[in-house]
């Protein structure tokens, strides 16, 4: 079970004083089923799965179930782990065991025992582990023992530190690129170990040590403060000591990410940060966290055990409270700006970064991101529109009013355009020094475009220079082709010719159906020259000669959007009006929401745009974000892992999967992933459409036909992650021996044999009886008188006995055309037609049923001489009431002479249905592993023998074997 507490946004800064630092927290306790909320360490195998050791056992969590392993372990109380190259160290009180990780299982066993007598020869509760790169394993204990298992044997180390009555005394470990190795106490000695003579070398003392660091030629100490140790070039010896003294309390945890920053766990008080930049005084800042853009909460943990770096710099929090994940998101926020509706952004040569909230907001980047401040407010009304252009800065304003200002917001000039119309949403510079402004209008419509001329003036591009509706957007393309979006299914594309100081309507008919009012939000040109549109209907590809509208899935493909902006990398990113931004690259679209960042998921129009290094800004309307990465990409999530396969509940190795096409395969997967959202998955066999995307990580496959096929699985982690790269595997479907083609003819070879035999048996009878009635003629001429009346008897009986043999050789005739014509695989209404065809050319059979028992009720279909169609009919199952059923129950084929009659003895009542039939026969069997029952009738009594009621059997059996 999987159950994440999302608490936000993980900020650092509170207004301007203090850095941002925009991670997401997942929570884990006991709630969600860790056996304990003492978390002491975790670490990753191989198989990217996270092993947990807690005061409760030792648990694997692959981001969605926690599985206990506790049952292998003599202790339940886990202290720490080490990868080694063949498996996993995980100490404990009662020592060290192995753990060999796999997909469905893993291996674990004891790998050093402990004793709880530290006078003993053995381990003394192991703590701390770490192996080096020559393979030894040093391991912290108790009093300041520190061991070394090398080869299997175990070296103790005496150092000053070693105090056997002081249980509090450990020690911690690292190792520097050249492989140097420094051992420090918790009673604040740091040594460096000699390889040479194999000696601890006290290299300094402080006041007390909680953990060690390492990065580059540098140690990083926790105790009572934190500590910066430069080493030398040989990483031997100390050569400079920096103290970051702290009031709070002990720190506890240290952990160092590729961004420089210092993460600590201070004693009673939680998470902590560590800044230290240029300039400034470092100070301790504590971290943290937000469920949205207005509220600032503080983090559950209190007292941190251990705090973990992943390599893409995720910190999981292992303390007394449980345990929890950090991480970088998608898109970074501002925490020095306003959470307000953003209007515009714009970037100026020099890379300032301008925003606009109603007010305008410069941002500039520092070590650590981006800081903003107000520039001085020019005029009483808000400001909604804004561009940069070389070295000035215009905004357009919600009563009309257009001001030139210097990057410091000093007014060079202003422009009153409220004789034009109202508030200007839009406003763009060109490469000649013009000012296009898009304005709403007031009383009378707007047609087109405004253009601020180099010396000031306002030039209308209205009807006479080509548009036939109002502009909503206009951009340049760095070869000086400027296009402009507009409203209307007719006119919402232009293209600004300079030869004739005119707009040329690029529209092109648009084959999907738009709303009556169509309208181009923003656009972007591509390198390839296509132009994408942001429309109220979807995202549109402009190509020259066609126009259509981008395939985003069934949720999105409709749906208006505000901003569009293409990247270097080929993809295409839109702002959508409530569900965020979607990156869209080779037919993939990746939905990005407020779990990637975005402090809403409202976006505003033509607020998305990149910077001279390709990052990405985007305004929503709780405030503006820019994407962590410079070039961004969503990350792809993780390949699914084949966890087991099973046939039938039989569980069956996943490298060969081989099983009958009758049988079921279920299989089951994982991909793990800790960002604290669902992860979905989705498969495919034999390179076909995709499933719906779901969370199930169970596959069932059945029914399949025979042969080779290929699956192939896939996931993707909600908040935008790409989808993962397929696994695939091959799977063999088997076909029973008894559906084989050649077997299926073996029951029809063995009828007909029995047929022909029959046949032979019978003449050969008869001929014999004959020839014994001619010699009894012959023997007594002088009785023909007497014998006329017998010899016409025996006559009588014999050409009956011919015509029944010609009857059941139409019988045999019939079945062999029955049996040819019905083929496996044949479609059922079609199977019921040759049968009405052939078998009613039986003399006095008018009609026949197939029925198939359905839970409570038999469900009948066939064919009636009599009604001249095909009939079917429902009756309840109850062998006690009708003959139907009866039959089912009984499970053997039976004859009735005299339907009414017959039926009258077994039950009260008379089935009505029978009314127009004398006799019949029906025949139990199974099709489709269901009871059935075949049933042929005729209006003539007595009309069939056992003869006919083997050739219906054998038929039965036949339909039986197809189906």
């Amino acid at each position: 079970m999987r159950s994440a507490l999302i608490i936000g946004i993980l900020l650092t800064g509170l207004c301007k004083a203090l850095v941002a630092q925009n991670l997401h927290i997942t929570y884990y306790t006991n709630a969600n089923g860790l056996p304990s909320n003492q978390v002491r360490h975790v670490v990753h195998d191989n198989y990217g799965f996270l092993w947990i050791a807690t005061d409760g056992g030792l648990v694997r969590f692959d981001g969605t179930h926690f599985t206990q392993f506790s049952q292998h372990i003599p202790s339940q109380y886990g202290r720490y782990f080490c990868s080694t190259s063949d498996g996993l160290l995980y100490s404990h009180d009662a020592g060290i065991s192995k753990i060999v990780p796999g997909l469905d299982t893993s291996q674990v066993s004891l790998f050093m025992d402990a004793s709880i007598d530290p006078e003993m020869d053995v381990l003394y509760y192991p703590g701390h582990l770490y192996q080096r790169k020559n393979g030894d394993i040093w391991v912290s204990q108790p009093g300041g023992r520190i061991s070394v298992i090398r080869d299997g044997e175990i070296t103790e180390h005496v150092t000053q530190s070693y105090s056997p009555d002081d249980p509090a005394v450990g020690a911690f470990f690292t190792e520097l690129n050249d492989s140097t190795f420094w051992v420090a106490a918790s009673d604040g000695r740091l040594y460096v170990v000699d390889d040479i003579d194999h000696n601890l070398v006290l290299a300094l003392e402080l006041t007390g040590i909680n953990d060690l660091k390492s990065r580059d030629n540098e140690l990083w100490i926790a105790g009572d403060h934190v500590y910066r140790i430069e080493l030398s070039e040989d990483n031997q010896r100390i050569i400079d000591q920096e103290t970051f003294r702290l009031n709070l309390g002990k720190v506890n945890s240290l952990a160092l990410d590729s961004r420089g920053n210092i993460y600590m766990g201070i004693e009673e008080k939680g998470l902590y940060y560590l800044d230290r930049r240029s300039g400034r005084e470092a100070r301790y800042i504590k971290i943290f966290s937000s469920n949205d853009p207005h509220r600032v909460n503080e983090l559950p943990f209190k007292n941190i055990h251990n705090i973990v770096m992943e390599s893409d710099d995720e910190l999981w929090i292992c303390s007394a409270e449980g345990l929890g994940i950090l991480q970088r998101r998608f898109f970074e926020s501002l925490g020095s700006i306003p959470n307000a509706n953003t209007t515009s952004i714009c970037i100026a040569e020099n890379g300032k970064i301008f925003i606009n909230f109603g007010d305008i907001y410069v941002l500039e980047p520092t070590d650590f991101g981006y800081e903003g401040k107000p520039l001085p407010s020019f005029a009483r009304e808000p400001v909604t529109a804004l561009t940069a252009f070389r070295d000035r800065l215009w905004a357009g304003t919600s009563t009309g009013n257009l001001y030139e200002l210097d990057h410091s917001g000093k007014i060079q000039r202003s422009v009153d355009l409220k004789p034009r119309g109202e508030g200007i949403y839009y406003i763009t510079c060109d490469s000649q020094d013009r000012l296009w402004v898009c304005q709403a209008p007031e009383e009378l419509p707007i047609v087109g475009i405004g253009c601020i001329l180099p010396n000031g003036s306002l030039k209308e591009y209205g009807y006479e220079r080509g548009f036939q509706s109002r502009a909503l957007c206009l951009k340049e393309t760095s070869h000086g082709r400027i296009y402009a979006s507009a409203i209307g299914k007719e006119s919402y594309l232009y293209r600004y010719l300079p030869e004739e100081d005119g707009f040329v309507n690029l529209s092109l008919p648009l084959d999907f159906d738009v709303s009556p009012n169509f309208e181009v939000h923003d656009l972007a040109i591509a390198e390839d020259g296509i132009i994408w549109l942001a429309s109220t209907n979807g995202l549109l590809r402009y190509d020259m000669d066609r126009v259509r509208q981008v395939d985003l899935g069934p949720e999105y493909t409709d749906m208006e959007y505000r901003a569009v902006s293409d990247m270097p990398d080929g993809s295409i990113w839109i702002s959508t009006d409530t569900e965020g931004v979607i990156r869209y690259k080779e037919g993939e679209p990746v939905v990005i929401k407020e779990e990637s960042g975005l402090p809403s998921k409202v976006m505003t129009y033509r607020c998305l745009t990149k910077d001279k290094n390709n990052r990405l800004w985007v305004g929503t309307a709780e405030g503006a974000v820019y994407s962590l990465e410079e070039n961004p990409t969503p990350r792809r999530s993780n390949e699914p892992l084949l966890l087991n396969a099973s046939i039938d509940g039989i569980g069956i190795p996943v490298g060969k999967i081989s099983l009958f096409q009758d049988q079921k395969l279920i299989l089951k997967y994982v991909a793990p992933a800790f960002h604290g959202f669902k992860t979905f998955y989705q498969h495919r066999i034999n390179s076909e459409f995709w499933s719906v995307p779901s969370t199930r990580s169970t596959w069932v496959i059945e029914n399949k036909e025979p042969g080779r096929h290929t699956i192939e699985i896939r996931s993707r982690d909600e908040g935008g992650y790409q989808w993962s790269d397929p696994i695939s595997a091959h799977i063999l479907v088997r076909e029973r021996w008894y559906n084989l083609q050649l077997v299926r003819w073996v029951p029809v070879v063995i009828l007909a044999t029995l047929l022909f035999w029959l046949l032979f048996y019978r003449k050969r009878k008869y001929t014999q009886y004959i020839a014994k009635l001619n010699r009894v003629v012959q023997k007594e001429k002088e009785e023909v008188v007497k014998k006329d009346a017998d010899l016409i008897k025996v006559k009588e009986e014999i050409h009956f006995e011919q015509r029944q043999l010609r009857v059941h050789l139409l019988s045999i005739e019939i079945m062999h055309r029955l049996i040819s014509k019905i083929t496996p695989g044949m479609k059922w209404d079609v199977i019921l037609e040759i049968i009405s065809i052939d078998l009613l050319k039986l003399p006095g059979i008018i009609a026949f049923e197939i029925g198939t028992r359905q839970g409570s009720f038999i469900d009948f279909e066939g064919y009636s001489e009599r009604a001249d169609r095909f009939t079917s009919a429902r009756i309840p199952y109850d062998p006690g009431v009708n003959l139907s059923a009866h039959c089912i129950e009984g499970a053997k084929p039976m004859i009735f002479k005299d339907i009414e009659y017959e039926a009258m003895q077994l039950f009260s009542e008379w089935d009505q249905r029978l009314d127009q039939y004398k006799s019949g026969i029906s025949v139990p069997f199974y099709l489709e592993k269901k009871h059935a029952l075949l049933s042929i009738y005729s209006d003539v009594g007595d009309l069939f023998d056992e003869y006919s009621l083997k050739a219906m059997a054998v038929f039965a059996t036949y339909l039986e074997q197809i189906h």
